[in-house]
Order: structure tokens, then C-alpha cells, then sequence
């Protein structure tokens, strides 16, 4: 929980800023809130992991060209439980990262596209066992979104994909399709 307040604690600071027009280029950092997704393929079982919950991202980033943008931050996947067979499982994983952004401008607003790295952490829990598996990797991130600017305030949605090589069931493989997902909404602020 507390984490969730410390994004809406930035989201409120950020939304009390004054703004005036100024350049679109520059230095940004901001926050967003949203639902997350993790799925996990087991291809010796056929059954899947899939659950949801909330998440969060904290970003900065910088904007070198009005369509050219490098970014970096943390994604919180939140806690994401499923029933697998009769079991219930637990999933938390999260991740820093770093992309390349590229944008489409349209007056003030920006369609976007990323893709880049994150170094993930994850674990997967049998609950009535109390069996942890927990890896960590880096991994491709693909995202895209769109926001709108006014002045150095920007209101932005995201969609970011992050493949995940997890190892469900210890054999030092992964097992298949596995990626957690965020799809946010929040606000960034240009220094």
C-alpha cells in the first residue's frame, strides 16, 4: 500500500505544478498507476499461470529531438495470484529498465513507441506449500502509448510488454511464453 501512495504523492505533487508553454525537449520524470498482467507458460503441464493485479511505473527520461527520447525507470507488477489445478500460486515480479523512446508529434500531442531492456526480478509461489521459485534476467521491453502536453505537464497512457525468460519449475529452462504487462495511466513533468 505504500507504495501506491508514494506514486499518488508524485502524481499530486506533479499535478499542482504551474505550466507555462515551453520547449517540448528536455528532461522529464513522472509516474503512473494502472492494471498489470503475468503470464506464465509451464509446457510440461499445459497449465498457465495468468493473473492481475495493480502496478505502477516511476519514469525519467530525456527528450533529445521532438521525436527522439531516451527513458528509464522502475515498474512495479504488483502481487498476481492464480488457481493452477486446485493450487493457488502467487507471482510478484518488477523491473528497471531502459528504452528508446520514439515519437510521433501532433501539435501537443505525442504517440509513442519504445522497446529496450529491464532487468526483471520474479518469483512464483505455491501458497499451500509454501514452494518459491524466483529468478531474475534481463529481458526485452516493448511499449507503446500516447500523451498530451500542456506546458511541461504531460497526461500519458502506456502499454509496456515485458518478455520474461522465467524458469517456473527449476530445470534451468524457461517454459515457454511467459511476459508481465502494464497498461497505465499517469503524469510526467519536463524540467
Amino acid at each position: 500500500m505504500k507504495k501506491y501512495s508514494a506514486v499518488a504523492l508524485l502524481l499530486s505533487l506533479l499535478a499542482s505544478t504551474t505550466y507555462g508553454q515551453e520547449a517540448v525537449t528536455g528532461f522529464y520524470v513522472g509516474g503512473s498507476i494502472g492494471k498489470s498482467s503475468v503470464e506464465l507458460e509451464d509446457a510440461d503441464s499445459g497449465e498457465d499461470f495468468k493473473g492481475n493485479d495493480s502496478g505502477f511505473r516511476l519514469t525519467a527520461g530525456y527528450r533529445f529531438l521532438k521525436w527522439v527520447a531516451v527513458e528509464g525507470g522502475y515498474i512495479d507488477f504488483g502481487t498476481t495470484d492464480d488457481t493452477i489445478l486446485g493450487v493457488p500460486f502467487e507471482g510478484e515480479f518488477n523491473a528497471p529498465y531502459l528504452t528508446a523512446v520514439g515519437l510521433l508529434p501532433l501539435g501537443n500531442f505525442d504517440l509513442f513507441g519504445k522497446a529496450g531492456f529491464a532487468a526483471w526480478d520474479g518469483s512464483l509461489e505455491n501458497k499451500s506449500r509454501g514452494v518459491k521459485f524466483s529468478e531474475d534476467n534481463v529481458d526485452p521491453l516493448v511499449g507503446f502509448g500516447a500523451q498530451f502536453r500542456t506546458g511541461r505537464l504531460a497526461i500519458r497512457f502506456d502499454v509496456d510488454a515485458l518478455m520474461l525468460g522465467f524458469d517456473d519449475d527449476g530445470d534451468d529452462e524457461a517454459d515457454g511464453d511467459d511476459w508481465a504487462y502494464l497498461t497505465s495511466i499517469g503524469l510526467t513533468l519536463k524540467f
